[in-house]
């Protein structure tokens, strides 16, 4: 029997509980379905009578006002049930619950003889009976779940265990609650990221890799996480493994492969390493991205004209992106910084000519050689005809040249050889006083040299007016108008001065003259042409102004220059009496 309140084994004859003091109830609660059970065992040892016979159970008699528990019967007021019974002023009455109250009362073992002063003296001799006995006699047959709970709730220590089970059940959901969220946070991209984040602040690259790697196990698309990591790679000193990851953006064709590229050549461009950035943009087929970063690539120079054959002059033009330079040769060798700097268009003329040239960028990348091969099979112009061809006069002659058609005929007085930028022939040009080796060219109309005529002239004048007393003719009448201050011709004002020269003669009609040309020289003996030209009559002494032709330049006399008007002043003779 256990006790209704605690659930405490109750020993047999016990009538309080030992442990809580409730009371027991002998007759239990009625149960309907336990009744029914009572009755099928009693109707089968026939000892239940269900007519209205005189059994001694039925009506009135057993139970009834006579029967033990009231009236007069046996078990009435009177009966040995009644006062003397031990349940009313017996043993049972008087001595165990009239005594309850002490602290020494008696206690009754299983066969109701022995008993126990105290409380505790029995629940020792409890213990020591039932050690250990309750959860470990246990019925194979029962469900084990069953007898452990029969077990728990009828001993002592169901509260300790009832605790342990309610720890062991609170550990488990706390357990359980962790290892869920364990799992979460080791399966949580957000979470991952954000321990990477923390790591990076405190300055600890390498957890916060650890952690933005394992991010990206979670989401490898995510390119943002990717420049996460490679900002992490660069800080930790791991630069190899960032390029890595930048290539692998770029490998991918993500949408920010431009801004990986970006980040690389930033890389390489803080380290002055831009043939690696050259390398890099070399084999880029972004367009966004090479215009972008066009200052570090190096492309091979563009011709203006294709590499052929021609039947005329070509005027080829280099051209290449950026601020560098462009550097050539003409004869097939590879073109290095030390050849020929371009600066301006190429005159390819008669032959063949292999030109070659690379482009050098401000960061001094050089780029691959760009190689043209052109043939230029046009005809030279044959040397002018020059009339006189030279020799010794004592009067003047003009010379004459002529070309073939359409070609232009250049000419110098000095014997240096001439060029399409020396003096051009137009017409009929004075033969130079004294000794001249004059040097004629024809160039066609493709710009394209021929050979050229060598003609020396000595011309010497029989005259006894000297080119000399013509000039100082013209410092006294430059003195006389105030053009100069002096005879040495200095402007007013001014350091420099009005020279002349006479360097030919003209014969007119019969009169042979000298041609003297005006010039403004500096204090460094820089002269230039003044455009203003004299002539002097050799027979006569008179000097003319000379008019020249714009449309062949050929001279002519002008205006006579009076004679008083270059006569110096009369000296002034002093006063005797002064």
């Amino acid at each position: 029997m256990t006790c209704p309140n605690c659930g405490k084994k109750i020993r047999d004859g016990q009538l309080l509980c030992s442990n809580c003091g409730t009371e027991l109830q002998l007759i239990p609660d009625f149960d309907p379905k336990m009744e029914n059970e009572i009755q099928d065992s009693l109707q089968d040892l026939n000892i239940l009578d269900m007519d209205d016979e005189d059994d001694g159970f039925a009506g009135d008699d057993a139970y009834g006002e006579d029967s033990p528990y009231g009236g007069d019967a046996p078990y009435g007021d009177d009966a040995s049930y009644a006062e003397d019974y031990p349940y009313d002023d017996g043993a049972y009455a008087d001595e165990t619950y009239d005594d309850a109250a002490d602290d020494d009362i008696i206690l009754y073992d299983r066969d109701g003889e022995a008993y126990y002063e105290d409380e505790e003296e029995y629940l020792d001799d409890f213990d020591e009976e039932y050690e250990g006995d309750e959860l470990a006699d246990f019925d194979d047959d029962e469900d084990v779940m069953h007898q452990l709970v029969l077990a728990i709730r009828e001993s002592r220590f169901r509260w300790v265990f009832l605790a342990l089970i309610l720890l062991l059940i609170v550990g488990i959901i706390v357990g359980a609650s962790k290892i869920s969220k364990l799992l979460y946070h080791e399966n949580s991209q957000s979470y991952q990221t954000q321990l990477a984040k923390e790591a990076a602040e405190s300055g600890d690259y390498a957890k916060a890799i650890e952690y933005m790697e394992k991010a990206l196990t979670l989401d490898s698309e995510d390119s943002s996480l990717k420049f996460t990591l490679v900002d992490y790679y660069f800080a930790n000193s791991e630069e190899d493994k960032a390029i890595l990851m930048l290539w692998e953006i770029i490998y991918s064709k993500d949408i920010n492969a431009q801004l990986a590229y970006r980040r690389m050549i930033e890389y390489y461009a803080e380290r002055k390493d831009f043939s690696m950035i050259e390398e890099i943009l070399s084999n880029c087929d972004d367009s966004t991205v090479l215009t972008q970063f066009a200052e570090y690539t190096a492309p091979p120079p563009e011709f203006s004209e294709e590499p052929g054959s021609y039947e005329n002059v070509v005027w080829l033009k280099l051209s290449a992106p950026g601020g560098g330079n462009i550097y050539y040769t003409l004869d097939g060798t590879d073109p290095t910084t030390d050849s020929e700097l371009y600066t301006s268009p190429l005159y390819l003329e008669v032959g063949i000519i292999n030109v070659r040239a690379i482009y050098v960028n401000s960061y001094g990348i050089a780029s691959e050689i760009a190689d043209g091969r052109f043939t230029i099979d046009i005809r030279k112009p044959d040397a002018p005809v020059v009339k006189p061809a030279g020799g010794v006069f004592t009067e003047p002659e003009l010379i004459s040249a002529e070309a073939q058609k359409y070609c232009r005929i250049f000419y110098t007085t000095d014997g240096r050889a001439p060029t399409d930028q020396s003096t051009e022939y137009l017409s009929p040009v004075p033969m130079p006083l004294g000794h001249s080796h004059m040097v004629f060219i024809a160039y066609s109309q493709d710009g394209i040299p021929g050979e050229i005529t060598e003609c020396d002239f000595d011309l010497t004048l029989e005259t006894e007016i000297d080119a000399q007393s013509f000039i100082d003719l013209l410092k006294q009448f430059d003195i006389n108008s105030g053009k100069t201050v002096d005879l040495e011709g200095h402007l007013p004002g001014n350091i420099s001065r009005y020279t002349y020269n006479v360097g030919y003669a003209l014969k007119f009609e019969e009169d042979i003259y000298y041609l003297i040309t005006e010039n403004v020289t500096d204090m460094s003996e820089n002269s230039i042409k003044t455009g203003a030209y004299y002539l002097g009559n050799i027979s006569t002494g008179e000097l003319y102004k000379a008019v020249r032709s714009e449309e062949d330049q050929s001279f002519s006399l002008g205006e006579l220059i009076p004679p008083e008007a270059m006569m110096a002043p009369e000296p002034m003779i002093p006063d005797e009496e002064g």
